[in-house]
């Protein structure tokens, strides 16, 4: 039995998502590693040290995504293009913090959880995975937009020829 082939649209759809998790746990390595040296080794306490963290990591995942993940959705370049990217990118990653912090908070404040292994599961694990979630939907949304139908066709050196001019091979001269 041979299976039929995926649809069009969902033909990339899992080497995305791999891509996408790659760089994800790239990026949430460079924000636990530099949070737990500056905690255990520098002793910088944790208010300062997670945002310092979180930025290096959110400046991480933004380059991989940008340049490998969704590489073929950033084609213009253009200085002002990247920049309302990059705003975008920060804001989605902000969006998904607050969800993790939200699951954190729902744990600890309205179920009673406040032990550290379930502020690890409430945070990291469900927080993390419904984060995860909606930051890609909005990053392939949002901020890596696929391109338009209207894009121009690549060039092949022969011009089309207008819709007037057109005929159907099987109509004849009209």
């Amino acid at each position: 039995m041979i299976l039929p082939a995926p649809p069009k649209h969902l033909r990339g759809f899992v080497p995305e998502v791999s891509r996408f998790a790659v760089v994800g746990g790239v990026g949430y390595s460079v924000d636990v590693v530099p949070f737990n040296v500056l905690r255990a080794l520098l002793d910088v306490s944790a208010l300062p040290a997670k945002p310092i963290s979180l930025s290096v990591a959110t400046m991480v995942a933004y380059l991989g995504n940008r340049r490998w993940t969704y590489r073929e959705r950033t084609a213009s370049g253009a200085a002002h293009d990247s920049g309302r990217q990059l705003l975008l990118f920060i804001g989605w990653s902000l969006g998904g913090l607050v969800v993790q912090v939200g699951c954190l908070w729902v744990s600890r404040h309205v179920l009673g959880f406040d032990s550290l292994p379930a502020d690890n599961l409430s945070g990291n694990v469900i927080g993390m995975g419904l984060a995860t979630g909606f930051r890609f939907w909005g990053y392939r949304t949002w901020v890596f937009r696929a391109a338009t139908e209207t894009a121009p066709a690549p060039a092949t050196g022969i011009a089309p020829a207008p819709a007037d001019v057109r005929r159907d091979a099987t109509s004849g001269p009209r």
